[in-house]
Formats: C-alpha cells, sequence, structure tokens
C-alpha cells in the first residue's frame, strides 16, 4: 500500500511539472496578447464587467481595456497561490498534496476531452464532431474569448451557481461569508454533489448554444472536475485550470519559432496527460464510490473535534479530524471518514 502511494506521488510529482510548465508558457502568451494589443480592439460590452444579466451595451470609451486588466489581474492572482501550492507539494509531497491531486485532476479533464474527442470521430464520422464556434471569428476575437472564458464562466457557474447556493443550503455560519465566492474548504456532501451535477449540467448545456452536441459530455465532465477543484481548493484553483484548458490554444495564433516550438510541447504534455489520466479515471471512481466517507452536513459541536497529531488521514495525510464514535474518525481536510485503533 505504501509502495503504491509512493508511485502516486511520483507521477503526480511528474504531472505537476508538467502543468507549471505550460501555465507559465499560457502565462506568456497572455502577457503577449495583451502588450502586442492582439486582443484590444474587440468590443467587449460594459455589461460583461458590470453583470450580464440584466444590463445592456453601453458604449464607454476604452471599455474592452477595462476588461482586459481585470483578467489579468485575476490570472495573475490565480497565478500566484497556485505557485504557492506547486512549491508546498515540491517541499513535502507525501504531506502537501493539494498541487498534486489537482495535476490529476487537471490530467483526468484532458484525457476525457481527448477520448471523447476521438470517440465521437467514430460515431459521427465528422473530422471536428465537437464544431468550431469561432472558425469565421478573428484572431483577436478568438484570443479575447479564450482569454474571457476561463474568468467570467468559472464566476458565473462556481461562484454564483454553485458556490452561494450551497452555502446558503448547507454551510451557512458553518464557513466565512465569502467561501460562497471564492470557494474553498466545502466539505463534499450530499448538497455538493447534487449541486456540483446541476452546475456542470447548465456548464454544459451553456456550450450546445455555439458546438456540436458530442462536446457536451466532455464540457459536462469537465464542469464536474471545475466544480471539485472550486470547492476544495477555491476559485484561484478552478479559473487556473480552466485558463490552462482554453488560453493554452493561443499559441498556434502567435506568431514566431517560439510558439511554434511551444504548441509541439504542449501536443507531447497533451498525449502524456491523456495516457496518464485514464488511470485516474478508475482511481477517483473508487475513491467516490467505494471508500467510506461521511457525507453528512458539518457539525458545530467542537467537543468532537479530535486534534490527532499522532493519528494521520490515510487519504490526504492531515492530522485534524472530528471523531465520530467507535474508533472512526473525520478528516476535516479532505472529508473522508476512516478507522483508527491504537
Amino acid at each position: 500500500m505504501k509502495s503504491l502511494k509512493n508511485v502516486r506521488i511520483k507521477i503526480a510529482l511528474l504531472l505537476s511539472v508538467s502543468v507549471i510548465i505550460i501555465w507559465i508558457l499560457t502565462y506568456i502568451a497572455l502577457i503577449v496578447t495583451l502588450l502586442g494589443g492582439k486582443a484590444l480592439g474587440v468590443k467587449v460590452p460594459l455589461y460583461l464587467v458590470i453583470f450580464p444579466l440584466f444590463a445592456g451595451y453601453v458604449p464607454f470609451p476604452f471599455k474592452e481595456s477595462y476588461w482586459l486588466i481585470f483578467i489579468f489581474s485575476v490570472i495573475t492572482i490565480s497565478g500566484i497561490l497556485i505557485f504557492r501550492d506547486f512549491f508546498k507539494f515540491l517541499s513535502n509531497p507525501g504531506k502537501e498534496e493539494r498541487f498534486g491531486r489537482y495535476s490529476e485532476l487537471f490530467a483526468v479533464l484532458i484525457s476525457f476531452t481527448l477520448f471523447s474527442y476521438f470517440v465521437s470521430i467514430i460515431f459521427t464520422q465528422q473530422s471536428n464532431p465537437f464544431g468550431n464556434p469561432t472558425s469565421n471569428a478573428s484572431t483577436n476575437e478568438i484570443l479575447l474569448s479564450l482569454m474571457h472564458a476561463p474568468v467570467w464562466e468559472e464566476i458565473v457557474y462556481r461562484s454564483l451557481i454553485l458556490g452561494v447556493p450551497l452555502y446558503l443550503i448547507s454551510f451557512r455560519g458553518k464557513l466565512p461569508w465569502y467561501r460562497a465566492f471564492v470557494g474553498g474548504k466545502f466539505t463534499i456532501n450530499r448538497s455538493s454533489v447534487t449541486l456540483l451535477i446541476i452546475s456542470a449540467f447548465f456548464f454544459g448545456s451553456a456550450h450546445l448554444f455555439a458546438w456540436e452536441p458530442a462536446k457536451f459530455p466532455s464540457v459536462f465532465i469537465a464542469g464536474i472536475i471545475l466544480g471539485y477543484v472550486f470547492l476544495r481548493y477555491g476559485i484561484y484553483a478552478s479559473i487556473t485550470m480552466h485558463f490552462l484548458v482554453d488560453f493554452s490554444g493561443s499559441y498556434s495564433l502567435l506568431n514566431g519559432q517560439f510558439w511554434f516550438l511551444a504548441s509541439i510541447l504542449l501536443t507531447i504534455f497533451m498525449l502524456f496527460w491523456f495516457v496518464l489520466g485514464i488511470p485516474y479515471y478508475f482511481v477517483y471512481l473508487h475513491e467516490i464510490f467505494f471508500k467510506k466517507r461521511n457525507v453528512e452536513r458539518i457539525e458545530e459541536d467542537m467537543d468532537n473535534l479530535v486534534l490527532g497529531y499522532r493519528i494521520i488521514c490515510p487519504y490526504c495525510g492531515f492530522d485534524q479530524h472530528r471523531y465520530l464514535g467507535e474508533n472512526k474518525f473525520q478528516c476535516l481536510r479532505c472529508g473522508s471518514v476512516f478507522y483508527y485503533k491504537k
């Protein structure tokens, strides 16, 4: 068992390094796009900055500049926090597993997307079964879309559709109010799973307006993964993952040999993620359906809180637990339920 865990940690280290490399390249692509004005000049309605559900188009000078600055600021802050997690994982991969799990889930997302793409080609007999809503769009519009979606869609589908309702239903008074918007530290209970599926369904359905129906399964699973990352780690992690998936596509739209080589490296890494992501399907399905977990709401009874410095969670290595009776504990970090006997 311990040897399997060590193998998993080593694989997670390889995945983490590849993810960070692509993050650096993608962030450079973002800077090149902004400094070169490649996304400027595209009309970004002011209602996208204010609130999209009620406002209409309001002319305002340089409004697209304000929105791009907001996007850049959010992605930059998210990247700083992801690097923090990465270096914590490097310093102690056996205990600080957050970025390792993040990298595993990223590999699952890429792997399932590619898998569903190949399966769709077989069943639809089309070279591009997902469709391409930007096929007739200008380079500026494509780059703006790739830059806009990771931030705006995470705000709507993760914060507003998932985080806020879940906080009001299950976690009001048990987590700080701002967790409803920024995510992180949510326990995965029945309400979490229900709203996670609902938000992923809306996320997938929204893509049906521009893409082909064959894209729905991959976007739905992506919504599940991004929603889980939002709940457990925070919106910075889901924004970063979404940004990596979307804006890495900008490499092929930027001129120069550097971006040509970056595209080749990305292709190699995607094959790497595709292969490694497949066994993680079964790893996470096993953790979801076969490991005993407490899916009830978090209780406020702190008398049952055990600071078990010599009791280590076998799933995430954390050392603070809630005692559930009969030698059964619930980890306060990952929510896993396990048994411990002296």
